[in-house]
C-alpha cells in the first residue's frame, strides 16, 4: 500500500506543477445500530477521512483519493464481520491494508481512486483504479459487470473502482466506442474483465451495446434510455453463458417522472423500476454481476425537497415472487454550504426464502463534510 502512494506522490509533484494541483477531502461520520450474526444489538461507528488530489497539464490529468478507515463498535468484534474485514478487495493492485485491529477496534488504509487520463479530444485514455459506471436504471444496473451495486448496500454512493484501461473513442459529439480491460488477480477472486461498448444518441433516446469476457463467462448488454412525454424510460437488459449456470439473462426496466400537484409545488420525483434475475437460482454468488435470491423484484423511489435544506427520499423493492420487502426512508439536512446531515433505517421484511429473510433493520445517521 505504503509503495503505490509514493509512486503516485512522486509522479504528481514531478510530472505537474504545484499551480496545476487541487486537493480537497471529505470526512464522513456514520453511526448505526442494527443486529450481528448472533442476533445482539450492536451500536458501530464509521469514521473516514478521504484526502484527494486533482491534476493536469494540457490533455494529461490525474487523480488521487485516498482514505482512512476507523471502525469502533459491537460490530466489529461480529465473527462474520472479522472475516469480512479481512478479505482481500476484489482488486487487482493489493492497494489496502489494516493499521491496527483490535477486538472493538479497526482501522485501515485504502486508495480509493487512482488514474492517470490523456484526453486527446476524440480519443480519450485512462489508465488506474477507476469507476466503470455502466447501466442507466434507477436501482438495477444489469449491464454495470465490473461495478456492480446492490440497492441494499449501506453506502450506495461508495462504488468500488476497478483496475483497468479504458481507451473510449469520441466519432460524435454524442457517439463513442469504449474498450476496457482488467486484469484477474487470484489471491483477492478479481477475474478478467474484457468489454466493448457503442453508444449514440438518436432523437430522444440514448442506445448502448456491450459485449465482453467477464471471467468465464461471454455477455451481451443492451441499454436504452429516453424521454416519452415529461416522463423518463430505461431498459437494461443482459445476457450471459458460463459453463455452471448456462444461460441466464437479467433485466431491468422502469420510468420515472416528476408531479407538479398543487399540494407539492417543489414536485414528488417517482419511479418505478422491474428487476428480472435468471441467475437468481444459481448457486454461484459473483461480484461480477448483481445477485438475488428471487427472479422477479418490483422497486420504487419518491423524493422530495421539503424546504431547500431539506430532502425526504423512500425506497421500497418488493419480492414478487416469495414474498417480502425492504424499505429505505432517508431525511437528509443541509447542515451549510459544506456540511450534509442524514438520518436513514433500512427495514426489511420476509421471513424463510424470502428475498430480504438474511437481513437485519439498521438505523442510521449520517455526517458528510467536504473541505
Amino acid at each position: 500500500m505504503a509503495k503505490v502512494l509514493i509512486v503516485w506522490s512522486v509522479l504528481a509533484f514531478y510530472a505537474f506543477p504545484a499551480s496545476a494541483l487541487e486537493f480537497s477531502g471529505q470526512y464522513t461520520n456514520l453511526l448505526f445500530e442494527t443486529r450481528d450474526s448472533l442476533k445482539q444489538d450492536r451500536t458501530t461507528d464509521l469514521n473516514r477521512l478521504r484526502l484527494e488530489m486533482d491534476g493536469g497539464d494540457g490533455p494529461v490529468r490525474f487523480h488521487l483519493a485516498y482514505d482512512h478507515e476507523l471502525l469502533w463498535g459491537g460490530l466489529v468484534a461480529d465473527p462474520a464481520v472479522a472475516v469480512a474485514l479481512a478479505r482481500p478487495e476484489p482488486t487487482w493492485v493489493d492497494a489496502s491494508a489494516t493499521i491496527r485491529q483490535r477486538t472493538h477496534f479497526n482501522w485501515r488504509h485504502t486508495l480509493y481512486r487512482g488514474w492517470l487520463e490523456y484526453d486527446a479530444g476524440s480519443v480519450n485514455i485512462k489508465l488506474g483504479r477507476q469507476r466503470i459506471a455502466w447501466g442507466s436504471g434507477r436501482i438495477w444496473n444489469p449491464t454495470d459487470r465490473f461495478n456492480p451495486v446492490q440497492p441494499t448496500a449501506l453506502e450506495l454512493e461508495q462504488k468500488l473502482g476497478v483496475d483497468a484501461v479504458r481507451v473510449a473513442w469520441n466519432y460524435t459529439g454524442n457517439g463513442s466506442v469504449i474498450a476496457v480491460a482488467a486484469p484477474p488477480r487470484t489471491s483477492s477472486r478479481t477475474s478478467r474483465k474484457l468489454a466493448l461498448r457503442w453508444q449514440d444518441t438518436f432523437g430522444e433516446f440514448d442506445l448502448a451495446v456491450t459485449g465482453g469476457r467477464i471471467g468465464n463467462e461471454n455477455m451481451f448488454g443492451l441499454d436504452i434510455t429516453g424521454n416519452l412525454g415529461d416522463a423518463g424510460v430505461r431498459m437494461e437488459w443482459m445476457q450471459a453463458r458460463n459453463s455452471r449456470d448456462g444461460s441466464y439473462g437479467q433485466l431491468s426496466t422502469g420510468l420515472d417522472y416528476t408531479w407538479y400537484p398543487a399540494l407539492l409545488p417543489n414536485g414528488l420525483y417517482m419511479a418505478l423500476e422491474y428487476f428480472y434475475n435468471g441467475a437468481a437460482s444459481s448457486p454461484l454468488l459473483t461480484q461480477d454481476r448483481l445477485n438475488s435470491r428471487s427472479s422477479h423484484l418490483l422497486g420504487g423511489m419518491l423524493g422530495y425537497d421539503l424546504t431547500p435544506l431539506w430532502r425526504f427520499d423512500l425506497l421500497v423493492i418488493a419480492d414478487m415472487q416469495r414474498s417480502g420487502a425492504f424499505i429505505s426512508p432517508s431525511l437528509k439536512w443541509s447542515a451549510s454550504e459544506n456540511v450534509d446531515i442524514t438520518a436513514f433505517a433500512q427495514i426489511p421484511q420476509g421471513t424463510g426464502v424470502s428475498e430480504f429473510a438474511v437481513f437485519e433493520p439498521l438505523y442510521a445517521v449520517r455526517a458528510d463534510w467536504y473541505f
